[in-house]
C-alpha cells in the first residue's frame, strides 16, 4: 500500500541505532511508511477543511447525514485532510478528505457495514461544515479537536501479522521488535493488533477443512486510536481499523480493544 513518490520516512523513534543494527536483517523485510496524526496540543487554524476529531465535518449542502439501519443519525468521529498529509497509502491517493461515522450498534454488531460510514471526497469545493444531529445513544466522543499530520516515519509489524517475514537464520519474531508497531491514529504502516491478527472478514473453510482468509479480505489502510483528549474510547483503549480491497475498492472496518 506504500506510495512511490512521497516524503522519505524518518526512522521509528522507538528504534535506537544499536537496536537498528541488531535487527537490520529483520527490518529489511518488515518496514513500511506511516503518517501519525497529532490530535490537539497546538494552536488550531480554524480551517473547517483541516483534519479533526469530533468537530463539524464538511458536507455537500444537499447531502443527507449518514444513518444506521434503524434510520438513526450516526455520530461523526473524524475528518482526515488527505491533501495536507505528507504521505499517503495508495488507496487514499487522489482523495481530498476521508470522514468516518459510526452508529450506536457499532461494537455490539462486530462492526457490521450498516453501523458505520466512510466518506471519501475528491474535493472540498462547495462543501460546508455540518453540525452533528442529535445522537440517541451515549456519544462515542465528547470533545472536538483540530488535528495535524506529523512527518512520515517507519513502522514495523506485530508478532502475529501474517505479512511479517523472518530472514534466514531467524526462527521466531525477535523480542526486541515488540513495541515497534505504532498504536496511534495513523495512515499506512502496519495495524497494531490488541487481541490477535487483524481480520476484517470471517475466514472461510476450504474443501480440506482448512480455514483461509476470505477472498474478499481487504488490505489494511489506516487505524483510528482511542483519542483521550476527545473522550474517544473504543470500549477499553481500543483501535478501529479501516481496510480497502484493492480490486473492488470496497471498504471494511474492524475493531479490537483490551
Amino acid at each position: 500500500m506504500d506510495s512511490h513518490s512521497q516524503a522519505t520516512p524518518v526512522p521509528n523513534p522507538e528504534l535506537t541505532p544499536e537496536l537498528a543494527q541488531e535487527l537490520a536483517p529483520w527490518l529489511a523485510l518488515n518496514t513500511r511508511t506511516c503518517c501519525l496524526l497529532e490530535v490537539g496540543g497546538f494552536r488550531p487554524t480554524g480551517d473547517p477543511a483541516a483534519s479533526h476529531v469530533g468537530l463539524a465535518p464538511l458536507m455537500d449542502p444537499s447531502e443527507a447525514w449518514p444513518a444506521d439501519a434503524a434510520g438513526q443519525p450516526m455520530q461523526f468521529i473524524a475528518q482526515f485532510n488527505l491533501q495536507q498529509a505528507p504521505w499517503l497509502p495508495r488507496a487514499l491517493q487522489g482523495h481530498a478528505l476521508l470522514q468516518f461515522f459510526v452508529g450506536e450498534k457499532f461494537i455490539e454488531s462486530s462492526c457490521a457495514p450498516e453501523t458505520w460510514a466512510i466518506k471519501l471526497r475528491a474535493s472540498t469545493e462547495g462543501l460546508t461544515a455540518r453540525e452533528q444531529p442529535a445522537f440517541r445513544d451515549d456519544p462515542w466522543l465528547t470533545k472536538g479537536f483540530e488535528a495535524r499530520w506529523l512527518a512520515p516515519q517507519q513502522d514495523h509489524p506485530c508478532y502475529d501479522d501474517s505479512d511479517m517475514r523472518l530472514p534466514g537464520g531467524m526462527d521466531e519474531f525477535p523480542d526486541e521488535a515488540h513495541g515497534l508497531c505504532s498504536g496511534r491514529t495513523k495512515l499506512g504502516g502496519y495495524p497494531k493488533s490488541l487481541q490477535h491478527e487483524i481480520a476484517f472478514l470471517r475466514a472461510v473453510e476450504d474443501e480440506n477443512g482448512e480455514w483461509l482468509p476470505s477472498p474478499d479480505e481487504p488490505v489494511y489502510v489506516l487505524q483510528i486510536d482511542s483519542e483521550a483528549k476527545a473522550g474517544l474510547n473504543w470500549v477499553d483503549g481500543g483501535i478501529v481499523y479501516l481496510g480497502c480491497h484493492p480490486a473492488t475498492g470496497k471498504w471494511s472496518v474492524h475493531c479490537q480493544f483490551y
